[in-house]
């Protein structure tokens, strides 16, 4: 009896494997388009273990491809301007540091404002959800694209590629040592208003529609989620576990 049920479990694990790719991990593939040295970054959400990059840094032009476990879910975003300091301390521009004190996260989150790549990834090839978020503000041009699904309309690329900081309002701008803007912090980490943030009495999608600040990051990066209430534009889907693509200045 033992001897069938290994049996049965080996082919229903190679029928899994042949029919729904993907179904067992998911492979994101990180590469940097920027003309500027990018450490990528990540963090699981609920706690969860971190994901473990096979590399912290991406110079021009490089990539890295990480595995996932399913069903996963969590985040990816970038660093910039990152050193290691006397002490041996590590540590990058204040968009998207994640004070670990190394190279790896370690499962921190980074301060906002940080361009965020978002994913809620199924399991048995399952609709995975993804995006490309604004709602901790925007620090480096992002995509994330689908390959391989298979359920037609969806398995969209989502993306900023504007300079968001070029066009950032004056209050919301982070600068750099020398002057220049490193970042573009959302309406909702700058001031902690509910009508920014949707949260108290303006925690329903009837309570908080988009504000001046909101528009402004949708008008620069339609395909990306702008604020807390932006999912029918901001969320994409995708079925039949596609690996996934994210790049840095697409």
């Amino acid at each position: 009896m033992m001897k069938i049920q290994v049996l049965l479990y080996l082919t229903f694990a190679c029928f899994e494997f042949l029919f729904f790719p993907g179904a067992l991990s998911a492979r994101i593939s990180i590469t940097n388009k920027c003309p500027f040295t990018v450490w990528p970054a990540t963090q699981t959400s609920d706690r969860k273990p971190p994901l473990a990059l096979p590399s912290n840094v991406l110079a021009p032009q490089a990539s890295t491809t990480v595995v996932t476990p399913v069903p996963w879910n969590g985040r990816f975003w970038g660093r910039t301007n990152c050193f290691t300091n006397n002490a041996g301390k590590f540590t990058c521009a204040p968009p998207g540091d994640c004070a670990s004190g190394q190279q790896s996260c370690n499962g921190n989150g980074g301060v906002p404002p940080a361009t965020l790549v978002e994913f809620n990834i199924a399991a048995g090839g399952g609709q995975d959800y993804y995006d490309v978020s604004l709602v901790d503000g925007f620090n480096l041009p992002m995509s994330v694209a689908a390959q391989g699904g298979h359920k037609p309309g969806d398995c969209r690329t989502s993306t900023c590629r504007a300079n968001v900081n070029a066009n950032c309002p004056s209050e919301l701008q982070v600068k750099g040592a020398g002057g220049s803007v490193i970042g573009c912090m959302s309406a909702c980490t700058k001031f902690h208003e509910p009508r920014y943030c949707c949260t108290g009495p303006n925690d329903k999608p009837a309570t908080c529609p988009p504000t001046d600040y909101s528009k402004k990051f949708s008008q620069l990066c339609p395909e990306a989620y702008s604020y807390a209430y932006d999912d029918k534009k901001g969320t994409f889907t995708c079925s039949g576990g596609p690996n996934y693509a994210i790049t840095f200045c697409p």
